[in-house]
């Protein structure tokens, strides 16, 4: 099924875009959030009305992502949590921690924001990725000491 995007989907295109969807996703997911329309003649007319809307919010929300991005870049998070003597952690450090400490030096980011491999299991200093907007990222650095 052809289907008009009226919004960016991130798994799916830009907006102004018609993509080929399943019905169900369409009907289910797309059509209740407004994010796509029936592609009509009448909604093709509309598409470049789309495309330019947001092409502009995407300009505006990636100058923001931007500045926010720099001042990521040379942030350090200090984090302890209780250790064996050899350094490992008896418990992980998350995204949610990360979340937290970066919420208490005035950065608001989702946990599903911050990019971890695995988490960290160590102590010592790890550079951890945080998604700001589509595929702009920023460094944080983690360091991680034992609790006295």
């Amino acid at each position: 099924m052809k289907v008009l995007l009226t919004k960016t989907v991130d798994t799916l295109g830009e907006a102004g875009e018609v993509v080929n969807v399943s019905p169900g996703f369409a009907r289910n997911y797309l059509y209740p959030r407004n994010l796509a329309v029936n592609c009509t003649p009448g909604a093709m007319k509309m598409a470049s009305t789309y495309r330019a809307k947001a092409k502009e919010k995407k300009d505006l929300v990636s100058a923001e992502a931007r500045e926010i991005a720099a001042k990521l870049e040379g942030t350090v998070i200090k984090l302890q949590a209780t250790a064996d003597g050899a350094g490992q952690l008896y418990g992980g450090i998350g995204e949610r921690e990360i979340t937290q400490a970066l919420e208490e030096k005035g950065f608001k980011f989702d946990k599903k924001q911050i990019i971890l491999d695995s988490h960290i299991k160590q102590v010592g200093e790890f550079e951890v990725l945080v998604k700001v907007f589509g595929d702009l990222h920023g460094k944080v650095t983690v360091k991680v000491s034992p609790q006295e």
